[in-house]
């Protein structure tokens, strides 16, 4: 009796009105039970459940927020000599830093991308 009062107590809303978690244990043998104790068993799973169904109602009312990916920082550089100069590129991946050192370097050469070759890139 004093641990279906303790169990009720523990089950009950707190005075701010806020309804605290059921939690449930996993039955084991369950031909030992009494039919008191099986219907208690029932009532006990069917709060939990109320209470999930309340909690998925809950999250998917909420407005989902997009967190946008932090932007890329010019972590990549890379390097092209041709004839006599040096032509330097950055950016966020070693595709991108290349690209703008040759773009550089054939802006460079008037256009004639013919001696922008070999890049070197570092991270």
């Amino acid at each position: 009796m004093t641990a279906l009062l303790a169990l009720l107590a523990l089950a009950s809303p707190t005075p701010s009105h806020a309804e605290q978690v059921f939690r449930i244990e996993v039955g084991h043998d369950y031909k030992n039970y009494s039919d008191s104790d099986l219907r208690r068993r029932v009532w006990e799973l069917e709060r939990a459940v109320e209470q999930l169904q309340m909690r998925v109602f809950q999250l998917e009312a909420k407005p989902t927020q997009v967190i946008a990916p932090a932007p890329a920082t010019d972590s990549w550089i890379c390097t092209v000599k041709a004839m006599g100069n040096t032509y330097t590129g950055t950016g966020g991946s070693k595709a991108v830093a290349k690209s703008k050192a040759l773009e550089a370097c054939k802006a460079g050469q008037n256009g004639d991308g013919f001696f922008c070759k070999n890049a070197e890139c570092e991270q």
